[in-house]
């Protein structure tokens, strides 16, 4: 089962990647570790290196009765100081247009917006502010609306995020 999760986690941040990419993310994405149920990656694209770290929804609620619920919640770190922290949850069941997603870790809510089967943290101010919760969290819990079916809940354990952050802050470069 773990192992299954670990090629889903690797599926899921090759498909961040762009299109165009793709085809080259097989041969360049590389575990660098895993922390907990965290699996942090990294992805070369000629000297441009963008480091992951991604962990699958621990318990998935809702959703249409029969449908996938894979949910998985990924910080991003893109090299050259371009994005740090990036924070994305991704669906398989996709989010209604125009909805928001909350991710809640602890008492302290944070909106996300959503476009297709992804949701994303608002600004970069908001991401910094998720990562410091996860970073002091126990738990970080997810509620949205499916394109279909009843509201989902996903809730993500947060044992190991810290040192799963910390390996991709060293492969990529990041200081805090």
């Amino acid at each position: 089962m773990k192992q299954a999760l670990r090629i889903v986690t690797a599926a899921i941040v090759v498909s961040l990647l762009p299109v165009a990419g793709a085809a080259m993310a097989a041969d360049t994405t590389k575990r660098i570790g895993t922390h907990g149920t965290w699996d942090v990656l990294t992805f070369a694209d000629g000297k441009a290196l963008t480091c992951y770290l991604a962990a699958p929804a621990a318990k998935v609620q809702g959703g249409e009765k029969g449908a996938k619920t894979a949910t998985f919640l990924t910080v991003t770190h893109r090299s050259g100081g371009k994005s740090t922290d990036e924070v994305s949850i991704s669906g398989a069941y996709g989010f209604k247009k125009d909805t928001k997603v909350e991710l809640r870790v602890g008492t302290k809510p944070h909106s996300l917006f959503t476009k297709g089967d992804r949701a994303w943290g608002e600004d970069a101010k908001a991401d910094k502010a998720i990562v410091a919760s996860l970073k002091g969290g126990k738990e970080a819990v997810m509620h949205a609306t499916p394109v279909k079916g009843a509201d989902i809940t996903a809730t993500f354990p947060l044992a190991g995020f810290s040192d799963a952050l910390a390996a991709a802050d060293k492969a990529c470069g990041v200081k805090r």
